[in-house]
């Protein structure tokens, strides 16, 4: 019975997954160039994505692109003078997921940037994040939208878009301190699952969840860190996560199903790898009742 029950599963995170806010069609691409690379760094970047200049439609970012997204979540400091984070974005099959990859990126990790597009209404695309030296990665997450905007010929979420990049200012922040982004962009998206519980719910009884995720991700937050948590929680009640919703809670499920326990699944890339065993052994199965 479980295992028909993590099929079922599987099968309701698909269909989850392939709802898109914007129409896409697979296997668009483009590459977004800080505008402050000189020509041996743009070489090295088009290098680092596997792509030889000018086979793939490019794009710059400058920064002042990039303090007007940041300006109001990233302290001058940590933004910086210039643009150097480069993207490289190609876009995947409804349900595929999000499959990133960072290189010389020292402040957001993948995780990160992968809960930031997904609260944007990013879904599915395969994205390499570089820069030449190690930098915080900012422009990069400009980039991405500048980049998706582009093939899509639509303008994300403005609110969206803002309450993406709060979310993972906040969270490379808190991991910065906590000194691991796994547990704490975790806890976000289970924040997100709840987020039309949390809509009725005061303020007191919002923090008092936020301190309980925490125990269970075994975080130590901070009282600070938890008025953050609560003012961003605010913020995503004005973004249509219902797409989101679906697929974490699809995720969610299939983990408790197949090992025995609650607790967030991760990685859509491991759900995807193991799908694959899952599936050729429910096939089996059922040659076994009518083979």
């Amino acid at each position: 019975m479980k295992r028909i029950l993590c099929i079922l599963l599987a099968l309701v995170m698909i269909i989850g997954l392939g709802t898109s806010a914007l129409a896409v069609e697979v296997g668009e691409q483009r590459v977004v160039l800080g505008a402050d690379l000189n020509a041996e760094q743009r070489a090295q970047m088009w290098e680092d994505f596997g792509l030889v200049p000018g086979t793939v439609t490019a794009l710059t970012v400058t920064i002042d692109q990039e303090r007007a997204h940041l300006q109001d979540f990233v302290p001058a400091s940590v933004i910086g003078s210039r643009s150097i984070s480069s993207i490289y974005i190609i876009t995947a099959p409804a349900g595929t997921g999000l499959d990133i990859t960072i290189n010389n990126i020292n402040w957001l990790s993948e995780s990160i940037y992968r809960n930031a597009l997904l609260t944007a209404g990013i879904t599915d695309a395969r994205v390499i994040i570089s820069a030449p030296v190690p930098v915080s990665g900012t422009a990069a997450l400009t980039g991405i939208y500048m980049a998706f905007e582009d093939i899509t010929g639509e303008a994300l979420s403005e609110e969206a878009k803002r309450v993406g990049i709060e979310e993972a200012v906040i969270t490379g922040n808190i991991a910065a301190e906590l000194g691991d982004s796994e547990d704490i962009a975790a806890l976000m998206n289970e924040l997100k699952l709840m987020i039309d519980a949390i809509r009725y719910m005061s303020d007191e009884e919002v923090r008092a969840e936020i301190r309980h995720l925490a125990v269970e991700f075994n975080i130590a937050l901070t009282d600070s860190q938890v008025e953050q948590i609560l003012r961003l929680a605010r913020n995503l009640e004005n973004v249509d996560l219902n797409v989101i919703q679906g697929a974490l809670q699809a995720l969610q499920r299939i983990q408790g199903a197949a090992d025995g326990v609650g607790g967030f699944f991760r990685s859509v890339g491991e759900f995807f790898s193991g799908f694959g065993e899952a599936a050729s052994g429910f096939f089996s199965w059922v040659r076994g009742l009518f083979g």
